[in-house]
């Protein structure tokens, strides 16, 4: 009740024994004990809010590390305004930082408000729409439907993307069970190996209208470019029956794979013509600035050497909050004393930086991050400075 109440257009037209079958879900991950909980708000013993927790293992510039996630917090309406969101907020990173996880994320129904509480921004994510006839044709040899046989081919295949791919998050088969069921699946073969896959649905354009329709990929993973091309030649293949086919997806670049890099509106401004649209989704968090780092010890910062100290502000997690100095040897990072240069700057600031969403020069110029001496912007923008933004692809 209070997740429906919570989310009204969102989560509706739900049968009675559509909601019974979701409760009876929650149930029985609540008794499993896995890697998804629900906790409940209560006060005199009515529940007033609710919130449901993930337990992630995440690729953080390469390093396998345990994140946490939360997600579907709700708050009974008639008990807006009296912090239980705050408090639930405030259990959820004290049982993560117990846990031992350095790093947390979120998706927000208001970015503002979960950026006081420390969450930074992630990377844009991008939404593509270019007409078939526009993709390059070519071969689509290995290229098949996938059905229950593939399923741990395809999870190998997830998985072995998310083991070279920063921000990536593993998954499990369960997931890879849903995924045939509710998405169409395509994907390439190379002799026993899945090397790319796509899950899409087709989407109607007008509801009185049966022949027109769009392709809607919502997952796209290839390991290689062979990969990627047998796919797209198979998109290209559908332009008899498609309109446009779109793609969500990280990739800022993609527009070179069309021949029409313009989509599907005719919006321009400043003689420029709409190529995609774009919205900012996952927040990340650094939930112990100390573990994060030690965690990093085998990650080279771009191989600068530079001693750095960090005057952090975080408020909502007070354990977190204060200075910490880091030793950047060859890019590889130590905690130390003695530092070259001191930076200022919040705890979002900080985790959108060492996620490689943003440049530090790019901080420093917008005024969110103080330097003791403006001669050092230049190394710090070396030496945090990410070539692969993060790609995090997960659903919680």
């Amino acid at each position: 009740r209070l997740s429906l109440e919570a989310y009204p257009a969102m989560i509706t037209g739900l049968s009675q024994e559509q909601e019974e079958s979701w409760a009876k879900r929650m149930q029985e991950r609540q008794a499993e004990k896995g890697d998804i909980q629900y906790y409940g708000y209560f006060r005199d013993n009515k529940m007033l809010g609710a919130m449901r927790t993930h337990t992630f293992k995440m690729n953080v510039h390469g390093v396998d590390m345990l994140a946490g996630g939360v997600g579907n917090i709700c708050v009974d309406l008639t008990h807006k305004k009296e912090h239980i969101a705050k408090e639930m907020m405030e259990y959820y990173h004290k049982l993560y930082r117990e846990m031992g996880a350095p790093f947390v994320l979120l998706w927000p129904f208001r970015h503002d408000f979960y950026r006081k509480m420390g969450y930074g921004y992630g990377r844009k994510f991008n939404k593509y729409s270019y007409k078939p006839c526009d993709l390059p044709r070519g071969s689509r040899d290995g290229v098949d439907f996938m059905g229950e046989d593939d399923i741990d081919a395809l999870l190998e295949c997830y998985n072995r993307y998310v083991s070279v791919t920063h921000g990536m998050i593993y998954k499990k088969r369960g997931f890879f069970e849903r995924f045939n069921k509710n998405y169409k699946v395509v994907g390439y073969r190379n002799g026993d190996r899945v090397e790319g896959f796509m899950g899409f649905k087709f989407k109607k354009l007008y509801p009185d209208h049966p022949l027109l329709q769009n392709i809607e990929i919502e997952y796209m993973v290839y390991e290689n470019p062979t990969a990627l091309s047998r796919l797209l030649a198979f998109l290209q293949t559908q332009l008899d029956q498609v309109n446009r086919v779109v793609f969500m997806t990280f990739d800022d670049d993609l527009h070179y794979v069309s021949h029409d890099p313009r989509n599907d509106s005719v919006h321009s401004f400043f003689i420029n013509q709409e190529s995609n649209v774009q919205g900012v989704g996952i927040m990340y968090r650094i939930l112990d600035k100390e573990r994060f780092f030690k965690e990093l010890a085998d990650y080279s910062f771009n191989g600068e050497t530079l001693r750095v100290k960090f005057d952090v502000s975080d408020t909502f997690v007070p354990e977190n909050n204060g200075p910490i100095t880091v030793h950047f040897i060859d890019g590889k990072p130590v905690i130390g004393d003695g530092y070259d240069v001191e930076t200022s700057l919040n705890i979002e600031y900080l985790s959108s930086l060492m996620m490689g969403v943003v440049d530090f020069r790019k901080l420093w110029t917008y005024g969110l991050v103080k330097v003791s001496d403006e001669s050092y912007v230049k190394p710090l923008d070396r030496l945090f400075h990410c070539t692969k933004k993060p790609e995090t692809i997960e659903e919680f």
